[in-house]
């Protein structure tokens, strides 16, 4: 009976090692060569890339539906609806522009198969300092040269990079950023779709960049267009181009506004005094509007 049951328990002891190995990542090395997924009609399987990412799909895949593809947080989740051969997609991280191939492949659907291992993708630059960080010389005759590229790629690391890969950059400092609360980016329909507010703030170079918070606050996606941005600016970065319906993921992203002065004095929506005009004018209409009800209202129970 004991040696019946030490041969159950090893037995079992032998499928929970084999359990835990099924449910590992996958580890593989990004060598500029295009990666075969495999995937499963009706399951999803999840790719993690270390740093936020968008996801290039071409119009016939979109057209023929044959997958869903999501990406939040580093990682895109996809989800074949059918079988098919190879499909060849992009997959861009936002910190440092690299673009990573993915060959999908989806078999059919076996409920009995074991689950697909999770993957992770690594590049050779991994945890590996960019030769641009490395400080040369700390000499008052060598000041270090801070482009707004710099700065951009600094504050995004800092607010979406793994936090292994924050370092700090000779001739970047975090500075105030001037205003309190939220601010007015856009213009036109964007202005009433969205509510932003600064976060962030860095200086270096002679610049000064601001990082703003955007969220979509409408039931439907939001595009993000340069000519609607609504302050002075020399340089400007969307972290993602695209907002998803308000309470969806990847409803809301960050840019950063970069200007040759002193955040306190940009801002401020080159519109500002006429936005307080225009509220000023709808404020008294109302009032006045009030005012009239108020009146008839009386003379009608006088």
């Amino acid at each position: 009976m004991n040696n019946f049951l030490s041969k159950t328990a090893f037995i079992f002891i032998v499928i929970g090692l084999y359990s835990g190995t099924s449910l590992a990542t996958e580890i593989i090395h990004y060598n500029n060569l295009p990666v075969a997924i495999e995937l499963r009609k009706g399951e999803e399987r999840s790719i993690q890339f270390g740093d936020h990412v968008q996801v290039g799909i071409t119009k016939g895949q979109m057209v023929k539906n044959l997958f869903r593809v999501q990406s939040a947080q580093g990682a895109i989740h996809l989800l074949p609806y059918n079988e098919f051969d190879k499909q060849r997609i992009q997959v861009k991280r936002l910190t440092d522009g690299r673009v990573i191939l993915l060959d999908l492949i989806a078999s059919k659907e076996d409920p009995l198969a074991t689950p697909l291992e999770d993957v992770r993708i690594l590049l050779e630059s991994e945890n590996v300092v960019p030769v641009d960080e490395i400080q040369v010389s700390d000499s008052p005759r060598n000041p270090p040269i801070v482009t707004p590229i710099d700065l951009t790629r600094f504050a995004s690391q800092r607010l979406y990079g793994p936090t292994r890969l924050h370092r700090d950059r000779h001739g970047i400092t975090e500075t105030t950023l001037g205003v309190k609360g939220a601010i007015r980016v856009f213009k036109g329909e964007n202005k009433y779709r969205t509510y932003s507010r600064p976060i962030l703030a860095y200086q270096g170079g002679g610049y000064y960049l601001a990082a703003i918070h955007i969220k979509n606050t409408s039931d439907k996606e939001v595009g993000l267009d340069y000519l609607d941005l609504n302050l002075p600016f020399s340089h400007a970065t969307f972290q993602h181009h695209m907002l998803y319906p308000n309470g969806t993921p990847g409803d809301s992203t960050v840019l950063y506004l970069i200007s040759e002065k002193p955040l306190k004095e940009t801002l401020y929506p080159l519109t500002y005094y006429q936005d307080l005009k225009a509220d000023a004018e709808e404020l008294a209409r109302l009032e006045a509007k009030s005012g009239m009800y108020a009146k008839r209202n009386y003379q009608k129970h006088k």
